[in-house]
């Protein structure tokens, strides 16, 4: 198994949280940080450590003796190719890391090499310092802990002090930063509770209670960790126990999301049509408000609190608690099970389209197992009012940082964004079971060719909220089949009914790293 003592805390179990931090930098003097990296690795959160941080929370929580927030702190550090190049690593031989995200994710603009681009991204919405243009990042920290200036604290007391920032022998520059925060029930801005359905890993998880489970099981560590049984990749040896890193920003449209479930909501297209008329905020009944959430829940495939579709596909166990068919301490239980699997062949209860269906396929692909990964995203931006709203336009930007580690990026984030959640048949295409449409792109997180983005005006893409966004639709909306929102009756198995996609969720770019050992950060990159 992994030694915890080895690996980094974030890969597993994950670095306690309520705010977090990524610097990203580049390396300006390889041979002065290079005598710094033993002394600053000294400084990392191993998974040991980060599991005892983590259990003595929990402990705390369950005798009740937990008073408020338990000021902590932990950092984790990963390299991105160039990074690694500049300290003399081994080459990994890996195109995509290797390229970097720009050139995978991005698609090419007029003129330019169709090899140059192998992505949907469109160029002029990524963050300018993930451009190779602006000079690249070599490397980020990740810092986690109860607060922003704890967390800066902490930066300048161990990064900034160990590289010495601001002063000659300074061998690093802070490129760009970008902070998050964890909303109440660990929320992302949609509304759903985020971070369920995690991997369980052999030889660091409690497997015993996933012997009688239909749902997830356990994968070998390989396919998180490099150099252990089920890694796929081709690897040199000193990068045993590190993990690929993908970091990414998605920014998410939070008013144009509701809207857009009300405008396929019957009862809701109603009220907000006569709202308009009145010249009236936007305001939805009770009633409207159901159909919408059935409707959105339907198309993420869990119910807002995380009971899955699957297993609840006409009410919400956490409003029928008010009814007293639950009691209040199962409901955790329902809202995090994975003891589920899809029926390939039935839709009636989670739709193809949904989103977890799309990227969490479960027995709908049979080879599933090896492109899980592991999630660790938070929140940014600002909690949507409800002012802004009702008024339809995004404001302030918001969305999630999205961060995941796996041995390999083309089997776990590549093929999770590419070829399950761009593409209209993936991960397994399910015409033969619907009628013959297949079940369309993801429609949150998937992207389509920027040809078909609709003309955006009034922000300024570069991390920060300049205006209000306007006209995020489609040219061209793509349309997936998808299940009626009448609260009365499943879901139908062959969907007669089509919902064009509103561009909801929009990629700001990112890069891809790799987060070493300790032992690698230790002895063998400062000796590369």
């Amino acid at each position: 198994m992994p030694d915890q003592k080895n690996i980094q805390g974030d890969t597993w179990p994950r670095l306690p949280k309520k705010a977090e931090k990524f610097v990203f930098f580049r390396i300006t003097n390889p041979q002065e940080f290079k005598k710094g990296l033993p002394t600053m690795a000294d400084y990392i959160t191993t998974a040991h450590t980060a599991l005892k941080n983590r259990n003595d929370i929990f402990q705390k929580k369950a005798a009740g003796t937990l008073n408020g927030i338990i000021h902590l702190v932990s950092i984790n550090i990963a390299f991105s190719a160039n990074g690694l190049a500049k300290l003399g690593a081994e080459n990994f031989d890996d195109d995509i890391f290797n390229g970097g995200q720009f050139k995978d994710m991005t698609a090419p603009s007029e003129g330019e090499p169709a090899e140059d681009h192998l992505g949907l991204d469109p160029q002029d919405e990524w963050v300018n310092e993930f451009k190779p243009s602006s000079g690249g990042i070599d490397g980020v920290l990740t810092v986690a802990g109860d607060s922003i200036p704890s967390i800066d604290k902490m930066i300048r007391k161990t990064f900034d002090w160990v590289f010495n920032v601001g002063n000659d022998k300074q061998s690093i520059e802070q490129v760009y930063t970008k902070e998050g925060l964890v909303f109440d029930e660990h929320l992302e801005h949609f509304g759903w509770v985020d971070g369920i359905s995690q991997p369980i890993v052999k030889g660091l998880d409690d497997i015993s209670k996933t012997k009688d489970s239909r749902g997830m099981t356990p994968v070998d560590p390989g396919v998180i960790f490099v150099g252990h049984e089920g890694d796929e990749s081709k690897t040199p040896a000193w990068a045993k126990d590190g993990s690929f890193m993908v970091f990414r920003i998605y920014e998410q449209l939070v008013p144009e999301f509701y809207h857009w479930c009300a405008e396929n909501c019957s009862v809701a297209a109603a009220d907000t049509k006569k709202s308009i008329e009145k010249g009236e905020e936007v305001q939805w009944s009770d009633e409207a408000m159901d159909q919408m959430g059935l409707f959105s829940s339907r198309l993420v495939g869990r119910w807002p609190l995380g009971a899955p579709m699957e297993l609840h596909p006409q009410t919400d166990p956490n409003w029928a608690i008010n009814k007293g068919q639950f009691e209040a301490s199962a409901l955790k239980t329902l809202n995090n099970t994975d003891n589920f699997n899809y029926n390939p062949a039935n839709q009636t209860r989670c739709p193809y389209a949904s989103h977890m269906r799309k990227t969490g396929p479960r027995d709908d692909y049979p080879d599933y197992a090896k492109h899980v990964m592991m999630r660790r995203g938070i929140p940014y931006g600002p909690w949507c009012n409800p002012d802004e709203r009702a008024g339809g336009f995004t404001q302030h930007e918001r969305g999630l940082l999205f961060v995941s580690y796996q041995s390999s990026i083309e089997n776990g984030f590549v093929t999770q964004q590419k070829r399950w959640a761009n593409a209209s048949g993936g991960p397994t295409d399910m015409a033969k079971h619907s009628g013959g449409a297949s079940q369309g792109i993801d429609p949150l997180i998937g992207q389509v060719h920027p040809s078909r983005n609709g003309k955006r005006t009034g922000v300024q893409i570069n991390g920060q909220s300049t205006g209000v966004r306007v006209n995020a639709k489609y040219e061209d909306a793509p349309q997936i089949p998808f299940p009626d929102s009448d609260l009365k009756n499943p879901a139908s198995q062959v969907q007669e009914k089509s919902v064009a996609l509103d561009r909801l969720v929009i990629p700001h770019g990112g890069e891809y790293f790799f987060t070493p050992s300790l032992s690698a950060l230790k002895e063998y990159l400062p000796n590369a």
